[in-house]
């Protein structure tokens, strides 16, 4: 029998790398399952979550796992994400599906670069939040103060729920403010630890005058001097939780299990269940309208992917949150994406990469499913009689791209294969070719996205990949006119070949593409001729005389020439084209174009000076600078020359310590100016290519 739905909370572990998200929710685990460390006892994560090579090696973690647990009657499910910049997609992911977000910030420095940009993707979402303060074992770090940064930043509804007892090394627990209750080597008394007395007093007040602001009937109970019951305080807080009007605040030392169960009895008594959210809102793939659907088994079934896994057991795994309706094991569904049709083979709770075989799921639930034939990351699965889709999370633009091959001839299916495997598992990747350049390019978040990326192409597939900075798809053009002959004769016995045409060649302003007129009267070359003459100067545009780059932006007029009666041909037509065409570019002052990116850059104010100087140096221009909505953060606009933004990515973040981000789109071609024409052909140039590899 599947769990009720009002029963359930998924919870999104969020925050900057090194806050112990990943050690929390393994450490909720521990006790959860009522073996093992006790509170205050040393623990050590990394068993359950972050299980692939990649991920121990490194010590973080690269990727969104998903762990589910019981705990009071409550089934738990935890989404644990990465922390590092490079991987935020799958904090924005969790963001979507979680019914509450738990941001875990470290005690020594509450707000770094990733807790920003998470908290506002929250924002974005209307998504409650938890704060856990976490290692509160270390030295230097102070409750109270990490509270008040908090409460700077995210308002004055950030207020604790309980207090640490003890400081750094000498924590031994936590007091709870609503509880009444001291915490203590996995004990409990009712007496203020001495000397908390007035920071409990106050915090109590603190904790009490926002849980009755959440509710008109407590504040006016309140404001009259009447105590708030126990069942009255705990129905506030909820409440003001799910409205987020209340932002609570935890203290742990997950390290030690220290408050860790209280922040497992906060989850199960005040999160929202999936029951108090709103509904989800998709669209009707047929009919084009708003279909919304709420938690409940009595609505059609329908589920949204949102993580996939490929196992080396199992195969490909899809992650999904079970949106309306219940899921039964040999389900029979549709996938509107594709119109195929699914059946679930059979479904289960994940903890880490264990599965836990369940026969049917609630509304609500997380569950994940084997071999699925058709079904993406992002795909909605439903009943062929209410078909519904869900709209994909969005996520941040690619900012660091590699062009990839095959290092050994012959692998190519292979390698890309293995690529598109990889990619299928994260949506943050983009795998795409590109027409300019004949490259196959690998975009992610960041250098360590992409190079991780390729590591585990390596290790899961054994195949080796050549990664190289992609190559800038510069043109050229013309910036004059010129006449010129094309003459094709060849005589071997027999039958010969002659061709002749004179053509005329201006430029056409930028983006005009290619004009060809044919002038020719008197039949000085036949009529069926001059398509050949055509194709042969469509052939010579793509390689032009500068660097073999397509030549574009040209007209050319085809107005005389000469024929033979016998040994005129197609052939020998378009040779004269081509050459006439190669003959005129050499004449009209080829120059070469190099295209131009708009780039947005989102920086805190008081780095846009450093931002825009940077811009400056890389030729750019800048076209403006608007101050986003709340004041701290600016965008700046500029257009700069694609081949100085190679390593943009990269040094952007150490200007900023990666506190900005940016985006990117094609704008327009200009002119390369003479004496950088070397430079820039020297950034663009293959090394292998140059050495004759």
């Amino acid at each position: 029998m599947a769990i009720q739905p009002e029963m359930i909370r998924n919870v999104c572990m969020i925050g900057h790398r090194g806050s112990g998200k990943t050690t929390l929710a393994e450490g909720m685990l521990q006790v959860a399952s009522r073996k093992g460390a006790k509170p205050g006892e040393a623990f050590r994560a990394g068993h359950v979550l972050d299980c692939s090579d990649e991920e121990r090696e490194r010590e973080m973690t690269l990727g969104m796992g998903v762990l589910s647990l019981e705990w009071k009657g409550r089934q738990i499910n935890i989404l644990d994400t990465p922390g590092d910049g490079g991987f935020i997609g799958d904090a924005f992911i969790a963001q979507r599906v979680a019914d509450c977000a738990v941001l875990v910030v470290h005690a020594q420095d509450p707000i770094q670069v990733v807790t920003e940009r998470v908290w506002r993707r929250g924002e974005r979402e209307q998504i409650p939040h938890f704060i856990v303060v976490n290692h509160l074992d270390r030295e230097r770090t102070d409750f109270g103060a990490a509270v008040e940064r908090l409460r700077e930043r995210f308002g004055m509804s950030v207020v604790p729920l309980n207090l640490p007892i003890g400081r750094e090394g000498e924590i031994r627990g936590v007091y709870g403010l609503v509880s009444g209750l001291a915490f203590v080597d996995g004990e409990q008394t009712s007496e203020i630890p001495a000397g908390m007395e007035e920071v409990v007093e106050a915090s109590r007040i603190r904790l009490f005058e926002t849980i009755a602001e959440s509710d008109d009937t407590l504040l006016e109970k309140y404001l009259e001097g009447e105590e708030l019951s126990t069942e009255e305080t705990f129905e506030g807080l909820r409440k003001g939780i799910a409205d987020g009007v209340i932002i609570p605040v935890v203290a742990t030392s997950a390290a030690r299990l220290i408050g860790v169960d209280r922040l497992l009895d906060t989850i199960a008594g005040s999160a929202p269940s999936p029951v108090d959210r709103p509904a989800w809102t998709g669209r009707d793939p047929e009919g084009g309208g708003e279909v919304s659907y709420h938690c409940s088994p009595d609505e059609p079934f329908s589920a949204y992917v949102f993580k996939t896994y490929m196992d080396p057991y199992a195969g490909k795994l899809s992650v999904m949150r079970v949106v309306s309706g219940t899921c039964r094991s040999d389900e029979a569904l549709i996938n509107p994406r594709t119109g195929s049709g699914e059946r679930l083979g059979g479904i289960s709770h994940l903890r880490g990469r264990e599965r836990v075989s369940v026969d049917e799921a609630s509304p609500g639930d997380i569950i994940a499913v084997a071999k699925l034939r058709d079904t993406a990351t992002f795909d909605t699965l439903c009943t062929a009689a209410a078909p519904v889709v869900y709209e994909a999370v969005p996520l941040p633009d690619a900012s660091t791209a590699f062009a990839v091959r095959a290092r050994t001839r012959g692998e190519e299916e292979k390698v890309f294969d293995a690529i598109r495997r990889v990619v299928s598992e994260d949506p943050s990747l983009k795998l795409e070719r590109s027409e300019a350049t004949g490259e196959d390019i690998l975009a992610g978040l960041s250098q360590l996205h992409v190079e991780l990326a390729l590591e585990r192409v390596h290790r899961r597939y054994g195949v080796e990949v050549d990664a190289r900075p992609p190559k800038v798809p510069f043109k050229e053009t013309i910036a004059a006119s010129s006449k010129a002959q094309g003459r094709y004769k060849k005589q071997t016995g027999g039958r010969g070949q002659y061709g002749d045409c004179w053509i005329e060649l201006e430029p056409l302003p930028r983006g005009g593409g290619f004009e060809f007129e044919d002038a020719i009267t008197g039949g000085v070359i036949p009529r069926q001729f001059i398509p050949a003459v055509e194709k042969g100067i469509v052939e010579a545009m793509r390689e032009g005389p500068i660097a073999g780059y397509p030549v574009v932006d040209v007209k050319v007029r085809l107005y005389d020439g000469s024929h033979h009666s016998v040994d005129s041909s197609e052939m020998a037509f378009k040779v004269a084209g081509s050459l006439a065409f190669k003959n005129a570019v050499e004449k009209a002052r080829p120059v070469l174009l190099e295209p131009y990116l708009k780039v947005r850059v989102t920086v805190p104010q008081e780095l846009v000076g450093d931002v825009m100087g940077d811009l400056s140096g890389r030729r750019g221009r800048p076209m403006g600078i608007d101050q986003l909505g709340d004041g701290q953060r600016q965008l700046v606009e500029a257009e700069v020359p694609q081949v100085e933004m190679l390593t943009y990515a990269r040094d952007l973040r150490a200007i900023t310590g990666g506190r900005a981000n940016f985006q990117t789109e094609f704008s327009h071609y200009e002119e390369v100016p003479p004496n950088l024409v070397e430079k820039v052909l020297a950034a663009n140039r293959d090394p292998e290519e140059e050495n004759g590899g």
